[in-house]
């Protein structure tokens, strides 16, 4: 009764620009209930609760699209470039859901080493009848191994920072880490002349990055990227590893407007951001000029 109750108001407000009422209704149903709603966004719906370990628990609070300025400027490049699209810590599927049913002719690749995230994309595949999402349970990074990887979501901040950790752990599992180019060869993955990629993995990306020199070399690739403390706590000397790859691959970087950026300023950034803070922002890397 009460989860009919809510949905219904979820429905009546989720198009609406003043959500005034609609907060009242979240801050007194968040004590009521712990049930899954679900967002109907254009034409596209996710799975959300109230559990606060849960990155869907923003959506449903603010009845938005988690990241939706980075979705549409991927959209536009797909669009533009006809080019393909990958998702590494794709999670519940909040970017690759939308790009699924915006481009249903397009194989998506989407990879995460969370089982309990898979699980939230199969639900959300499911939700959306999506057949064109090809999901895998693992891990992405500059080499193929093993690491023990950490999801116990009671120990962090939420079940977006599932991350691997270096130490050994009896309570934790090894998952399996693929280098990017080693797994579309091995895999027979073929993708467009032209790629556009999501990294987002708790400080593995600039390791991802780097598993993908070869196609680098071969396709026209845009990547979007966020820069944070965690990338210091995988590689020796971060700075110098990170300007050196940038330099050596002749790569560009934007911000989300576009505007060209330096390498040295962002790691200078990095550098000194303040304590409280985990991250510079979010980056566009390319191996072309996108102006």
């Amino acid at each position: 009764m009460l989860d009919n109750i809510f949905q219904n108001i979820i429905n009546k407000y989720i198009n609406k620009k003043n959500k005034k009422i609609y907060y009242l209704f979240f801050s007194v149903f968040k004590f009521l209930t712990k049930s899954n709603f679900i967002l109907q966004f254009k034409d596209y719906k996710f799975y959300a609760s109230f559990n606060k370990k849960s990155l869907s628990r923003w959506m449903l609070k603010n009845l938005k699209v988690w990241d939706s300025e980075n979705i549409e400027k991927a959209i536009y490049f797909i669009e533009k470039y006809n080019g393909s699209f990958i998702d590494c810590g794709c999670n519940f599927g909040a970017y690759s859901i939308p790009i699924a049913k915006k481009f249903k002719n397009l194989n998506i690749y989407a990879f995460d080493a969370s089982k309990k995230a898979i699980y939230n994309l199969k639900q959300n595949i499911n939700l959306n009848n999506i057949k064109n999402i090809n999901y895998f349970n693992i891990g992405v990074g500059d080499k193929n191994t093993e690491m023990y990887f950490n999801e116990d979501v009671n120990n962090l901040k939420n079940d977006g920072s599932f991350r691997f950790i270096k130490k050994k752990n009896k309570n934790k599992n090894k998952i399996k880490i693929y280098k990017l180019d080693d797994f579309f060869k091995n895999k027979n993955i073929f993708l467009n002349r032209n790629i556009i990629i999501k990294i987002d993995l708790e400080g593995f990306d600039f390791l991802a990055l780097k598993g993908l020199t070869n196609t680098l070399k071969k396709s026209k690739v845009i990547i979007f990227i966020e820069i944070s403390k965690m990338l210091l706590d995988n590689s020796k000397n971060f700075s110098t590893e990170f300007y050196l790859f940038i330099k050596n691959n002749a790569l560009n970087i934007y911000d989300l407007n576009l505007k060209n950026k330096k390498i040295d300023k962002i790691i200078k950034s990095l550098n000194s951001i303040d304590a409280k803070k985990e991250t510079v922002g979010d980056y566009i890397i390319s191996n072309h000029k996108l102006l």
